[in-house]
């Protein structure tokens, strides 16, 4: 999408779509805090006023970057929670995407919404909210994953769901901050699969 409307301080027009991944990748690197203004620009082309134009605040630009994280990287992660049938395999794909994922060389390390906004000073609450909504937004997935996986009989009937979606949801949050330490597809594979093992299978029918 192409902006093409000119206002003070913004270049004649520009590729929205392409700055957002240049500045996805610059604040997945770096943080919020870490991505300057300076580090910014270089990356987009955009000068300071025009990303204040064109976004509002440096904020801003960080939620239309999160948003374009979601609707990319994390789509594919989390297409397997919305497998018809969900099973333990449709978890396994999500755990063991997340570990290929969060370790590929093309890209940052870990995941943008589980690390890049983990520490942040009071004045920047509204990005801490929105990253940790965005969070939310993939332990409500992992909870009606459960569910479901309960009403067609694949998972134990009495394990806790919310329980559950807390744990792998701590999982992938851990998995992302080892990834930035160093920590292998190899590796995280092994953690995903000691992971799995929290999944209950119903016990057989009584005969």
């Amino acid at each position: 999408m192409k902006s093409g409307k000119r206002g003070p301080g913004r270049p004649r027009s520009f590729d929205q779509e392409q700055v957002l991944e240049q500045a996805t990748q610059v604040f997945w690197a770096h943080g919020y805090e870490g991505a300057s203004l300076a580090m910014l620009q270089a990356a987009t082309g955009l000068n300071p006023p025009s990303i204040y134009h064109a976004f509002g605040s440096k904020a801003g630009l960080y939620a239309a970057c999160l948003d374009h994280y979601v609707a990319s990287v994390g789509q594919h992660t989390n297409a397997a929670l919305s497998r018809e049938v969900p099973d333990r395999a449709g978890l396994a794909e999500f755990l063991l995407g997340a570990a290929r994922q969060f370790t590929d060389a093309d890209c940052p390390g870990g995941c943008m919404i589980s690390t890049a906004a983990l520490e942040l000073p009071p004045q920047s609450d509204p990005v801490a909210r929105a990253v940790a909504g965005r969070r939310d937004t993939t332990l409500g997935l992992l909870t009606d994953y459960f569910r479901r996986a309960q009403a067609a009989g694949t998972l134990d009937r009495g394990a806790d769901p919310q329980a559950l979606s807390r744990y792998f949801g701590a999982i992938v949050q851990g998995m992302s901050v080892q990834a930035r330490d160093g920590a292998t597809a190899d590796e995280l594979t092994a953690v995903a699969h000691i992971a799995l093992t929290a999944w209950r299978e119903p016990p057989p029918p009584r005969r």
